[in-house]
């Protein structure tokens, strides 16, 4: 089973806490033990320097007598006196032991201070001079509290120290399951996504760094939203695109060889046949356009498009002057007026948009309908006063196979693609295309460049 993060914290830091705490424990013990046994060493110096000085002077009170068997009556005296009190006192002289209450052998050096055992129990031992050099007083003291002191100090430091750690545990415990619920809801968040559920959010709280994962990870979140339904959208409107473009292939090709059958097997006479056959090249040529137009987007699309200086009065007056005689046959008037205006763009695609543009004008219009085009600044006017759009037609006229009259576009011989070029191209462009129309008033097209000279 795989530990989580906050597991492995909880464990981590528990051990480190534990370690320091019980390092900690060992040394105040120690500190405490050798502080107890140098204030113990010191009572005892103290003590035994006590017994030799009064040794002395009972001993400077005898000497005159000069007897050697009251000096020993004298330590006799200080043996039995201090051995009812747990202390061994021993008198030597040359290094031999002139009176002893020991019961077990001892050996120390002169002048010194040490730790043995007699009778089985802890002692400090001292040796040191006297009577002038005389005399070595051995003392001997019992300590064996130092040790049970030391044992039941660090019982209570243990225990101590296992209430605290036991605390600690718990504590903690619940405080890193606590701060570690953001990244536990995180966790079951990206689970969801991973199902497929994307409309999850995590909640953002307080101010800390798990509150910026939260607000990165919602705003991550977000934007794979955004971009799944662009592409949503993008596969809807490419979907569209194909079944319009299905649609308006069969139509042509069902006339083609709906035409061909019929001069094939039908006895018809030469003027049926001729009309047939007009057919058959209008639908051809519909194909033909459709092509072009879907080739010239394709163009567009995967190619850099060779940027220079244009200037649009030319191309505005060139298009009125092209489109002026189809005008005259739908009895619409083309007007113009341009002041020089220089842009940086590719003349071509201009081109093919201000006429892709006059050329929907004119076919918008009714007989004795009036188009406008004119220029300023680096702006661009396509003006009639044709049938107009609706607000539901504005927002999808640029799109792919989309008309705003169907029979009429089919009778022109119309593909719904000019406009959806005529984007492509401002967009390469770094322009802005926008549309103004009223329903029976008529259309007004603005391309707005950013790229004048």
């Amino acid at each position: 089973m795989k530990m989580r993060f906050w597991q492995k914290t909880y464990l981590f830091t528990l051990v480190l806490f534990l370690i320091c705490l019980n390092m900690g424990i060992i040394s105040l013990a120690m500190y405490t033990y050798r502080k107890n046994v140098s204030a113990a060493e010191n009572a005892v110096s103290a003590e035994q320097y006590y017994i030799a000085m009064s040794f002395e002077r009972d001993y400077a009170d005898i000497k005159a007598a000069e007897n050697a068997t009251d000096a020993f009556l004298l330590m006799q005296s200080y043996g039995i006196y201090y051995r009812v009190r747990d202390v061994y006192l021993a008198f030597e002289e040359n290094g031999e032991a002139v009176y002893s209450n020991f019961r077990d052998e001892y050996s120390i050096s002169e002048n010194t201070l040490l730790h043995t055992q007699l009778d089985g129990k802890r002692h400090i031992l001292i040796s040191s001079e006297i009577c002038d050099g005389k005399y070595d007083l051995i003392f001997a003291k019992n300590v064996e509290h130092l040790d049970s002191e030391f044992r039941s100090l660090t019982m209570i430091y243990v225990l101590t120290a296992s209430a605290v750690s036991m605390l600690l545990a718990v504590c903690l415990y619940f405080i890193l399951k606590k701060l570690s619920e953001p990244l536990d809801k995180l966790r079951c968040a990206t689970e969801l996504i991973s199902s497929g559920d994307f409309s999850v959010t995590v909640e953002e709280k307080g101010n800390d760094e798990f509150s910026l994962l939260a607000g990165s990870f919602n705003s991550m979140l977000a934007k794979i939203n955004e971009q799944m339904a662009s592409l949503e959208r993008e596969a809807e409107r490419k979907q569209m695109l194909v079944d319009n473009m299905a649609h308006e292939l069969r139509t042509p090709l069902t006339s083609i060889h709906g035409y061909a059958e019929y001069i094939e097997k039908a006895n018809i006479t030469e003027e049926r046949r001729m009309i047939a056959v007009k057919y058959i090249m209008s639908e051809a040529e519909r194909l033909q356009k459709i092509s072009e137009i879907l080739l010239d987007g394709a163009f567009i699309r995967g190619n850099e498009i060779e940027m220079s200086e244009v200037d649009i009065s030319e191309l505005l007056y060139d298009t009125a002057e092209k489109l002026e005689i189809k005008a005259e046959n739908a009895h619409v008037t083309i007007s113009c007026k341009a002041f020089p205006t220089v842009v940086r763009g590719n003349k071509t695609l201009l081109s093919m948009l201000i006429y892709n543009l006059t050329e929907n004008a004119v076919k918008a219009c009714e007989k004795g309908g009036k188009v406008k085009l004119s220029c300023f600044d680096d702006t661009i006017v396509v003006e009639d006063n044709g049938k107009g759009m609706t607000e539901e037609q504005l927002l999808h006229i640029t799109e792919p196979f989309y008309r705003t009259d169907k029979s009429r576009s089919r009778a022109d011989g119309g593909a719904g693609l000019g406009l959806a070029l005529c984007k492509q191209i401002v967009n390469t462009h770094n322009a802005e295309m926008i549309f103004e129309s009223e329903r029976g008033l008529g259309t007004k097209i603005f391309i707005h460049f950013t790229t004048r000279k």
